[in-house]
């Protein structure tokens, strides 16, 4: 009875997903944890509010969010994935998994190295960069938990690699499973306070190094049954690894301006006349970041090593054929989601925040943002897919371009806005902004695939 379990849940771990397939897999797994995330941040708001530890929380997170984006966020998997699916081509397994441990053994060594300046210059950052407006208390608090959650970087270091490795060859299972599972710590350290004297906010920052512990946990399963083992491998000169510095420079410098972002808007809302600006941006983001994983995330995680074995291929009319339907599919059903946030958001933001400490102020703050971020959803479902397919085709300049364009733009109209429209400014602005980058990336897409019958 032991042996078929342990055989069957191997042979789920190892099946090969069809984009169709991944793409219901991902939604639902983004949708439970979307659910333990609105979870989360309902129990947030009862405990902290809108208060100095709410806002030192939010805050605090960026630093820490942003180099795990460069990594877990999609950064190195993206640059990744497309070598894995070149070098399984056309050298073996062996010499993917080879690949694959070099990869792992750079990316600890170099990102050890920026945890521990993070760690040192986190005062700087904090009070010269990422929140100016906050006052000496808010600020030492910041400072605190950024340090606490720069270990989450460490850990997301192997759970990107080993997913990349995962994700390669269609195998989602874990990778799904990860996803449904994130947020479970973060809410245990929201409750952990109620029973540990003194702890405060520092248990939702240990809940954060939590989830990235958990989610390590659930995938390093998934190499045994692909017989992976890692074997430290130091080798600068390798072709491979270049390959990938080469494609991941130009995608994580476009994560780190988008995160860029972030931060300009925190230092932004810590000058906007409405004190709830900060708890108002994050509990809107959270609204909006379902339909965007579920039709946007999903999908193109689905597609992405589909496409990327496509391109490696030069299956250029398979490759059209999936950018088409992936694209198509998403931005139909994202018009609807537009409507059903704009009518129905107020009601969703009292029953699901407004409680204990977060009141009807602070709810209505919510919703006009909600309302300015739901406007663009098409935008950002079709800049998530349409630059992944560019990646795909090994073409990860033009998404730097893109962002660092929105950027300035998104700048440049929150200052001309915020002190007429206050911190509504803020999310205006991304809207705007993020159309203009949508029709950019999806103008050089066209062109891209339009050379390739030639």
């Amino acid at each position: 009875m032991k042996q078929t379990f342990r055989s069957r849940w191997q042979a789920l771990v190892i099946r090969e997903y069809s984009i169709p397939e991944a793409s219901a897999l991902f939604m639902a797994a983004f949708l439970a944890s979307a659910l333990l995330g609105i979870i989360r941040q309902v129990l947030f708001n009862a405990q902290f509010g809108t208060g100095m530890e709410a806002n030192a929380f939010y805050a605090a997170f960026r630093l820490p969010d942003t180099l795990t984006a460069l990594i877990a966020g999609g950064t190195l998997s993206n640059a990744l994935i497309p070598v894995l699916a070149g070098v399984a081509r056309k050298q073996g397994h062996d010499a993917e998994w080879e690949l694959a441990s070099l990869v792992l053994t750079f990316f600890l060594v170099l990102f050890t190295l920026a945890v521990l300046v993070c760690i040192l210059f986190a005062p700087q950052f904090v009070i010269y960069i990422l929140a100016p407006g906050f006052d000496q208390p808010t600020s030492e608090l910041t400072i605190s938990l950024t340090r606490i959650m720069l270990v989450q970087a460490l850990l997301s270091v192997v759970t990107s690699v080993v997913m990349a490795v995962l994700n390669s060859r269609h195998q989602f299972t874990l990778s799904g499973l990860a996803i449904i599972t994130h947020n479970t710590t973060l809410i245990a350290g929201i409750l952990a306070p109620r029973f540990i004297p003194g702890l405060g906010i520092y248990g939702p920052a240990l809940g954060v190094i939590g989830d990235a512990v958990l989610q390590l946990c659930i995938l390093l399963p998934g190499l045994r049954p692909n017989h992976f083992r890692y074997q430290p491998v130091w080798n600068l000169a390798d072709r491979q690894l270049r390959q990938v510095i080469r494609l991941l420079l130009p995608n994580g410098l476009s994560a780190v301006v988008n995160y860029t972002g972030s931060i300009v808007d925190t230092a932004y809302a810590s000058f906007a006349r409405e004190t709830a600006a900060l708890p108002a941006i994050q509990n809107a983001v959270l609204l909006i970041g379902l339909p965007t994983r579920l039709l946007g995330v999903a999908v193109a995680q689905a597609a992405f090593p589909r496409m990327a074995s496509q391109a490696a291929a030069a299956q250029w009319s398979g490759m059209r054929a999936t950018i088409v339907r992936s694209l198509g599919v998403a931005i139909l059903l994202a018009l609807p989601v537009v409507v059903a946030l704009v009518s129905l958001g107020r009601e969703l933001i009292r029953i699901l925040f407004e409680r204990g400490r977060f009141d009807a102020n602070a709810g209505s703050l919510t919703y006009a943002m909600l309302v300015a971020y739901a406007l663009a959803l098409p935008a950002y479902i079709g800049t998530e897919l349409i630059s992944r397919s560019l990646i795909a085709m090994r073409d990860t300049t033009t998404p730097l371009i893109t962002n660092c364009g929105q950027l300035i733009i998104r700048m440049g109209l929150v200052a001309l806005l915020l002190e007429q429209l206050g911190a509504i400014a803020i999310p205006t602005a991304f809207a705007i902004s993020s159309a203009i980058e949508a029709i950019a990336l999806g103008s050089v897409l066209m062109i891209k695939l339009r050379r390739q019958r030639i």
